[in-house]
This record gives structure tokens, sequence and C-alpha cells, in this order.
């Protein structure tokens, strides 16, 4: 019986030291991966840095990031796939976006290609920002240190939406502003096909599917989709279910 203890106890203790060493590592990574993209940020947005040094913490938090200049230039020298830039105001969500030739690399590595549990933000491979009346997918994952697109989940209440209406994306040197359409909680056995209209000629079908979506939104906003809008959506993991999906929608506002 005492050895049966002892085996047990053995056990145990070295299921305990994998999982510290799994969680360490992945605090140890999930740190160096917000250190590269404050790096990244630093370098899309490099008069940033110089405004620091003239304002105090508070100015710092109500700095509005669209007002700075953004060097897309910078980022494309150290990753020719980058196709723009994503942020939320007065969140956390601030980070380039890349494209790939499919959706599985950049959920497996960040934005300087190395292999990354974080990943990056990236543009579903079959948009193209050049098209009109396009349904642009942005995809990224939920990291327990709040990074990536955690905050998303902040949508869930609407209290977060009212003051996170507006949703800024930089397509190249051209910056674009959209405002929160919808929020849907659901999983990809009830809405699997909502990454399949991209482009003009689904925005028909997409039109007709969002009727069916409207059993997922969380609360109404004011806010209609059109059928010659262009369209945005965040899309991310959501652990209510099983394959649930968080996805934020919005709609391109006038220039």
């Amino acid at each position: 019986m005492k050895r049966l203890e002892k085996v047990s106890l053995v056990f145990c203790v070295m299921i305990f030291l994998i999982c510290g060493k799994y969680l360490l590592d992945y605090w140890i990574d999930s740190y160096d991966n917000r250190q590269n993209y404050i790096q990244v940020e630093e370098l899309a947005f490099p008069e940033k840095d110089d405004n620091n040094d003239e304002t105090n913490e508070s100015d710092q938090k109500s700095e509005d990031l669209q007002e700075e200049v953004f060097d897309y230039q910078a980022l494309l020298e150290e990753n020719a796939d980058c196709i723009g830039w994503l942020s939320i105001d007065d969140t956390d969500i601030s980070y380039p976006v890349v494209q790939g030739e499919d959706n599985e690399f950049y959920l497996h590595h960040d934005f300087y290609k190395k292999n990354a549990i974080c990943g990056a933000i990236f543009l579903d491979y079959r948009n193209d920002v050049n098209r009109m009346q396009e349904h642009l997918i942005l995809y990224g994952h939920q990291m327990k240190d709040g990074s990536m697109f955690k905050q998303l989940n902040g949508y869930k209440e609407k209290s977060f939406y009212e003051g996170h209406r507006e949703i800024t994306l930089f397509l190249g040197t051209q910056k674009y502003r959209y405002e929160v359409a919808a929020v849907y909680v659901t999983d990809l056995a009830k809405s699997g096909d909502y990454y399949n209209y991209v482009h003009k000629e689904t925005r028909k079908q997409q039109m007709e599917y969002l009727l069916q979506m409207a059993a997922y939104q969380l609360y109404e906003t004011e806010i209609t989709v059109r059928e010659n809008d262009e369209l945005l959506s965040l899309s991310t993991c959501e652990y209510s279910s099983a394959n649930g999906r968080l996805i934020v929608l919005a709609r391109r506002t006038a220039e």
C-alpha cells in the first residue's frame, strides 16, 4: 500500500512540474510577444515616442493614435506580408495586420514570421483590399495575458460597445474608420459560413445570412448594414461553447 502511495505521489509531483513548466513557458512567451509588438508599434508610429517625452501619463492615455503619422514603409521592410494596422481606442488592441498565403501560417507565427503562441492579427487570404464592397475578415487569438483579440470580449456588454463604437484600420497608408454594427457569439456548427462571404459577388448571400445570424446577435445597435457597404469582421475564439466564435461586425463610415 505504501509503495502505491509513493508511486502516486511521484506521479502527482511529475504532473505538477510538467504543468508548471508549461505555464512558465507560456508566460515567458507571452511577455516576449508583448515586447515584440511594442517594438513593431514604435516602428509604425515613430512620432509617438517623441510625443511621450512632452506629455504626462494621463495625456498619453487620451492621445489619439489615428492622428499620428503611420510609417507603413517601415513595416513593409520588416515583413512584406504587412497590409496595414488595426486599432481600437482606449483598448490594448493596436497591432499590425498581415496577410499570408493561407489562414494557417499566422495562427502560429508572429509579425516577424517567428513561431509564437500569440500568432498575428491576419487578414483572410482570400480578401483583396483593392476590391470594392469587400468584406474584410481579420482573425486573432485570445491570449490569457489580455493581448491580441482578448479585449474583444468587452463587446459582449452593450456598455462597452457604447464606449468603443469605432474601429480604425490602416490599409497601406490609407486610414479608414468603421462603426460596429453587430456583435455575435456563436460556434462553427451554427455559423460556419460567415467567413465565406468576402467578395462583392457574395454580398447578396451574405445579407440573407446576416438575417439568420440575428439569432446570435447579443444586442441591438443603431447601425444598419447595407448591401453595398464595405464591411469588416474581427473574429476570435469564444470559450463558452465548443468551437465558439466571437465576431464583431463593422461597416466603413463615409470619409
